[in-house]
């Protein structure tokens, strides 16, 4: 990706940032509270991180994805599909690869869930928690995007445009806002809504290993993992187990994975036990 690309991309999603803040404040789903300890300061020095280190994998991904678009191969292209059914496909699959299962396998793995958890361990759940990751995880959901792109031949519009839409609507769908109950109920068959993602953030494990989607709801919903939007009125943000002392500091946070281990909130107990027990072994 070209330094003008990604300038206008970084344009748009901060304007669509500041377009959410600008929500936040007129119809906001939570009493908004005045937070010490600088947590806001965390996240958008995680933001910061997030940015660059994106700029540079998804520039990766654009190129392998153009290398396909120059020289027909893959899949994809030995299907005959036409230019737009080829983009529609790619942004569908990459969905479902990036948004649902590296987020689902986040959940799943011990290790991972110790970079996940920071995301996990904002007491609030707002604009700024958007890109409130540890480069572990974007690492990790890039692999996730470059594998189809490699195999499947996914075209480079189809890449930009779901990354565009990943990160447009993960803003939104942060936003501490309030939406119509109505059109949320519509919304919310096919689409990631606010109040959607919101139960994701729920200290209840029922709901936080639910809602993994980023774009689409249908995978939760064809896979078992949908928890209906209504959930959101009533969720309790965090973690139970999270440091206080680490949350608003940017140095806390990306040392976070490497302290006490954390069991990963997806794993059975059954699996978990045997977990702990290699790692005991390995100890």
């Amino acid at each position: 990706m070209s330094a003008h690309a990604f300038l206008t991309n970084l344009s748009v999603v901060l304007g669509v940032m500041a377009f959410a803040a600008l929500l936040e404040t007129a119809v906001p789903l939570f009493a908004a509270k005045l937070w010490r300890g600088g947590r806001r300061a965390a996240n958008l020095g995680l933001t910061a991180i997030v940015f660059l280190l994106n700029w540079l994998l998804t520039s990766i991904a654009a190129l392998v994805a153009l290398s396909f678009s120059l020289r027909p191969a893959g899949v994809m292209a030995s299907m005959g599909l036409p230019p737009w059914a080829q983009i529609v496909a790619g942004v569908v699959l990459l969905d479902f690869s990036v948004g649902y299962l590296s987020h689902r396998g986040l959940h799943m793995v011990p290790a991972l869930w110790r970079a996940h958890r920071i995301h996990h361990s904002d007491p609030f759940v707002d604009v700024t928690t958007t890109y409130r990751t540890h480069p572990i995880e974007t690492v990790w959901r890039f692999l996730f995007a470059i594998v189809p792109i490699w195999t499947l031949g996914i075209p480079a519009e189809a890449v930009l445009v779901q990354r565009l839409m990943q990160a447009t609507n993960g803003v939104l769908e942060h936003a501490n806002v309030r939406l119509w109950r109505p059109l949320d109920r519509v919304l919310s068959l096919f689409w990631v809504t606010p109040n959607v993602h919101k139960i994701h953030h729920s200290r209840a494990r029922a709901e936080t290993n639910s809602n993994y989607g980023n774009i689409l709801t249908i995978y939760d919903r064809l896979l078992g993992t949908y928890t209906p939007a209504e959930r959101a009125y009533s969720v309790t943000y965090g973690l139970e187990d999270a440091d206080p002392a680490r949350l608003g500091s940017l140095a806390g946070l990306l040392a976070m994975p490497f302290g006490e281990r954390k069991p990963a909130v997806g794993l059975p107990a059954v699996l978990q036990k045997s977990q702990d027990r290699v790692e005991a072994v390995a100890e």
